[in-house]
């Protein structure tokens, strides 16, 4: 009878201790979502009704209607999604490929000097975004600094038309986001134990073979991480094309803009841009996470 008394109050003392730790835990995350109920959801629950409303000259008529969904998946819509899809997977690959050297290397690098090319990584957030696209203005401009040393060097005769073009919109937009990449990636090879390579290496595996088989399955989750960090952003993008880009090639960022912004305003069928925006990258991350499971799952077996 002592052991059953002596059971049920540590049994209740643990179920007090647990209810107050719940609690605690309700009580630190409550104004991070309030914040997000305020800020995010009730934003986005606007955005669903006014999808369904009719547009005016300058406002929205509260009438039920589709057409914006309609318009929405028009072939004229969806080749701009296609582009927009395009630019941003291009932007995606194009930072993998450049970040993970550079991940690798301040990964194996010495503290002094991992911490100093860190520094540099992160040097560009100190300064306004706007700039940053400015200073790429001046430097891809037709008389600008990029077209004068090409041509003192004798390489080109005549200056290149880089402005306003989708390359322009590419380079910049592998530059802005980067160093999105590359922290994600050098956050997991840090933890990476290299001596596993020297291992493969004496068990007969090249350089290259140790690479594919340990290091880039490790990186894995680093290469998924900074491929959500950049892949999302760039597929909404709207400073960077509009401010280096032509208007020949709009993507979808700026044409939601565009239908918010230009009279007659059309906010139904901006709304239902960005919803279908959201629906896509939803499942398209629901897709890869799956992906990535399965892939995980089958390493281990």
């Amino acid at each position: 009878m002592r052991n059953g008394n002596y059971n049920q109050t540590l049994n209740a003392g643990a179920q007090k201790t647990q209810s107050r730790r719940n609690l605690m835990s309700w009580l630190l995350t409550a104004p991070a979502l309030i914040w997000l109920i305020l800020f995010f959801l009730v934003p986005y629950f606007i955005v669903v009704i006014y999808s369904f409303l009719t547009p005016d000259i300058y406002d929205v008529q509260f009438e039920f209607s589709l057409e914006a969904y309609r318009q929405a998946l028009n072939l004229q819509y969806l080749s701009t999604f296609f582009q927009s899809f395009r630019l941003a997977a291009l932007t995606t690959l194009l930072c993998i490929l450049l970040g993970f050297p550079v991940a690798y290397y301040i990964a194996r690098a010495k503290d002094k000097v991992k911490n100093t090319l860190l520094v540099f990584i992160i040097i560009p957030f100190w300064t306004n975004l706007i700039i940053r696209i400015f200073s790429w203005r001046i430097f891809l401009s037709y008389n600008g600094v990029l077209n004068d040393l090409l041509m003192r060097s004798g390489l080109i005769n005549q200056p290149l038309e880089i402005m306003r073009t989708d390359l322009a919109v590419l380079l910049v937009m592998v530059y802005v986001y980067l160093p999105y990449m590359i922290l994600p990636l050098y956050s997991v090879l840090e933890k990476l134990d290299f001596t596993l390579l020297h291992a493969a290496m004496d068990l007969g595996a090249n350089e290259i073979k140790a690479f594919f088989r340990i290091t880039l399955p490790l990186a894995a989750e680093g290469i998924f991480a900074g491929s959500l960090l950049v892949f999302i952003p760039a597929l909404g993008a709207y400073l960077i094309p509009q401010l280096v880009g032509n208007q020949r090639s709009l993507y979808l960022g700026q044409v939601i803009t565009y239908k918010i912004k230009n009279i007659p305003r059309n906010w139904p069928m901006a709304s239902a841009l960005s919803l279908t925006l959201l629906v896509f990258v939803a499942i398209l991350l629901v897709a890869l996470f799956a992906l990535y499971k399965r892939s995980k799952k089958l390493r281990r077996v």
